[in-house]
């Protein structure tokens, strides 16, 4: 699912912002705006992605860049498990490893041929994605997984992601009282709102943040949710950084 996740980002991307390249955030901002809501941060998720050539690769070779790519994160002797799936239009590699520092790391390789309505050459994406607990490593986490794209001849779009949450069920009032001090802190000062039961969205542009996306004439750089879970009491705040790019 969180590779499904990120090739749909990547999509998503290609079609709105096709040349846009997401700057180094900086991450104290980000941290202050999400702390000001009182709420816990849990973990941080940062990905990113990026078409690096225009083969249809073999296996061999895409193993090569995500095994290379996995030695950039691990600290010692750090084990990984490697799958890969192909029919006669792709060929993926998904490696997952987990590291004594407590991160897990998602690099994904995939090659293409697109349908021939494209009038496009097959190419390869890459995508990686860190998630972690210890936001002081953040900054760290940014720079070599932007660093894993780009030595690879890509062109880095992170995505980042704050997860956190408050103990009990909160109203309405009390969620918007949150999000308005989120947007304070960030200069926000028009968003998009979305609500579905128990899940509020929320996406608006941030000055503060060096770069944006743009849909229907409109900039947006910040999404953020809210949503209660019954199941531990809980309720859940997301904060990300163009937008959100993990399940919630």
């Amino acid at each position: 699912m969180k590779f499904m996740k990120i090739f749909v980002l990547s999509v998503f991307f290609m079609l709105m912002t096709p040349f846009a390249s997401f700057s180094m955030v900086e991450e104290d901002l980000l941290v202050e705006a999400f702390t000001a809501t009182k709420a816990q941060i849990e973990s941080f998720d940062v990905a990113d992605w990026s078409i690096i050539n225009r083969d249809f690769m073999e296996f061999s070779d895409m193993k090569k860049i995500a095994e290379n790519a996995f030695r950039i994160f691990k600290t010692a002797d750090e084990k990984f498990s490697l799958i890969q799936e192909a029919d006669s239009m792709y060929r993926v590699v998904i490696l997952d490893g987990y590291l004594y520092d407590g991160n897990s790391v998602r690099i994904v390789v995939q090659a293409v041929k697109l349908p021939e309505e494209f009038e496009k050459e097959p190419q390869t994406y890459l995508a990686v994605s860190v998630t972690g607990s210890d936001v002081r490593k953040l900054r760290e986490v940014k720079q070599k997984v932007a660093g894993v794209i780009t030595s690879n001849g890509g062109q880095s779009r992170i995505t980042t992601c704050l997860s956190g949450a408050i103990y009990g069920r909160l109203n309405k009032i009390e969620q918007d009282k949150i999000v308005k001090r989120m947007l304070e802190k960030l200069k926000i000062k028009e968003v998009e709102k979305m609500e579905e039961l128990e899940m509020q969205s929320f996406m608006g542009y941030s000055p503060l943040i060096p770069d944006s996306f743009e849909i229907m004439g409109k900039k947006y750089n910040v999404n953020i949710a809210m949503r209660y879970s019954e199941e531990d009491d809980k309720t859940y705040i997301w904060m990300g950084v163009p937008v959100l790019s993990i399940e919630y």
